[in-house]
């Protein structure tokens, strides 16, 4: 088990994509384990039970990086919690849609007649944010992810475009990280422009 202590370390100094093949493979299992529970809970909710399982190695990728390696504790423990956080996460969001959706659906359709390019706008901002970032691969992984139409699996998205899964996993975090920065600033710029 420490030799996986040492994989996660190397995942967390360097995001190595060998270190992090071998965690996926060997705690999978685990992910499985952990998820199985919930598959019923979450379809009853109306989530899609295949949303939490397409991230998989999402999931086992923020887990490796956000485990503390100086507490002494398991990462089967970590990954769990992290799993079984991640399901009830799905389910209250969907418990919540459903209640939402049908307490306030007249003044939803309100807002879509008033708003009807408020997404558009959202979306035009993320593609022009992506075309800034030097890195093309990171655009292709958000456009297969989110813009073709079906959410499509890492392994799938990495097949697409040449690479492993946990390329596309690394590129697609890196995106992350650039989009929420940038739409920080977006949100700062407008409260400071109202004031």
């Amino acid at each position: 088990m420490k030799n996986f202590y040492k994989e996660i370390k190397r995942v967390q100094d360097s995001d190595c994509n060998e270190s992090l093949s071998k965690i996926i493979e060997r705690y999978s299992p685990v992910f499985i384990s952990m998820y199985s529970k919930y598959i019923n809970a979450m379809s009853s909710s109306g989530a899609d039970p295949n949303d939490i399982l397409s991230d998989r190695c999402l999931i086992i990728y923020e887990s490796a990086k956000s485990f503390d390696l100086t507490k002494g504790s398991s990462f089967c423990t970590w990954l769990s919690n992290n799993v079984k956080y991640k399901c009830l996460h799905v389910i209250a969001k969907q418990t919540k849609k459903g209640l939402l959706s049908e307490r306030f659906k007249s003044n939803v359709i309100v807002d879509i007649e008033n708003n009807p390019y408020k997404n558009k706008e959202l979306n035009s901002f993320i593609f022009n944010e992506l075309n800034k970032i030097k890195d093309e691969r990171i655009k292709r992984v958000y456009s297969l992810r989110y813009f073709s139409g079906e959410k499509m699996t890492w392994s799938k998205i990495g097949d697409r475009l040449g690479f492993s899964s946990q390329t596309a996993i690394n590129l697609h975090k890196r995106g992350a990280d650039i989009l929420k920065r940038k739409f920080k600033d977006k949100t700062k710029n407008k409260s400071l422009t109202r004031d």
